[in-house]
């Protein structure tokens, strides 16, 4: 029935989740711009610190966590979403300092992005036990990540970016480009004279 449902015009999906009481309106959680809609099936850690635009979508089974807690230090982590971003079911954010999506990105269902990763000493404690290390994350605007894509910590996606699925990002990805791969590589770019995407 859901795959059924998802094959719907957006706006439509969007008037069904209504009618079956399956999404809540933005003013339940304070930063949520005007029109946007949460699923009720969502885990959100610190609300106070994530940040929605207008017009938003957010699907079932996402996890929207900041921690204030960094380490053994008590920091002010920022998570903010452009207006009309969408981000579809089981996506999961977790930001212990910075992560920023711009306007009208596309959010595939199974990614994740991260601003941390735990330390990689293998001389010290157990990896979960030893501090967290951040870099801000920036996504810019209209970007598209397809599904299960991995976002790590200090990542620049530039403008209208394509994600492939499955793709793995832990570097600068240029504005107007295509990239795929663990890690991934730019393997288009859009060329305006042109008006084609072209192999790099």
């Amino acid at each position: 029935m859901l795959k059924k449902l998802l094959k719907l015009p957006f706006y439509i999906f969007i008037k069904i989740m209504e009618k079956v009481n399956f999404l809540y309106y933005s003013n339940k959680f304070g930063n949520f711009g005007n029109g946007s809609r949460v699923a009720k099936k969502i885990w959100l850690v610190n609300p106070s610190k994530i940040f929605i635009g207008k017009s938003c979508f957010i699907g079932p089974y996402a996890r929207i966590e900041t921690y204030t807690n960094y380490g053994n230090e008590i920091t002010n982590p920022k998570l903010s979403l452009g207006d009309n971003c969408i981000l579809q079911h089981a996506v999961h954010i977790y930001c212990a300092n910075s992560i920023e999506l711009g306007e009208g990105c596309l959010i595939a269902s199974g990614c994740m992005i991260t601003d941390n990763n735990h330390g990689t000493d293998p001389e010290s404690c157990f990896y979960a036990d030893q501090p967290l290390r951040a870099k801000s994350t920036i996504i810019k605007e209209g970007v598209w990540l397809g599904e299960n894509v991995c976002v790590l910590a200090g990542s620049i996606i530039g403008k209208k970016c394509i994600i492939g699925a499955n793709s793995v990002v832990n570097s600068n990805i240029p504005d107007y480009s295509i990239a795929a791969g663990n890690p991934a590589k730019v393997i288009k770019q859009y060329n305006f004279e042109t008006k084609k995407w072209e192999k790099v």
